[in-house]
């Protein structure tokens, strides 16, 4: 019977030691990650509020490029129809040359 009296209390022991440890443990973790949940979220925020700010002057630059980019399509597209009309007129200046050759010939033939 005493044998099973000490069994006994050293599994009460090791419960409740266990059970203190465990409480302690639970105790530390929480206060540890309050304050390092503080920590973390006032250095992710200033994270954000750095890569907010680098993101928003790429867009910025972004921005510039593309009407940049508006305005020499523009340009290119003036200066397309400027080579479109010249190439009609090559094309004018071609069919009068070889009209011309073509009297010429018909006069050389004869």
């Amino acid at each position: 019977m005493e044998e099973t009296a000490v069994k006994i209390f050293w599994i009460a022991v090791g419960t409740t030691g266990s059970l203190i440890v465990g409480v302690l443990s639970y105790i530390i973790r929480n206060a540890i990650s309050k304050n390092a949940t503080k920590e973390n979220v006032e250095a992710k925020t200033n994270l954000l509020e750095k890569d907010i700010e680098h993101l928003t002057k790429e867009l910025v630059l972004s921005e510039n490029k593309i009407s940049v980019l508006h305005k020499r399509i523009s340009d290119l597209r003036d200066s397309s129809k400027e080579i479109y009309v010249s190439k009609e007129l090559f094309h004018q200046t071609i069919k009068q040359l070889n009209e011309k050759l073509d009297t010429i010939l018909k006069f050389v033939e004869k």
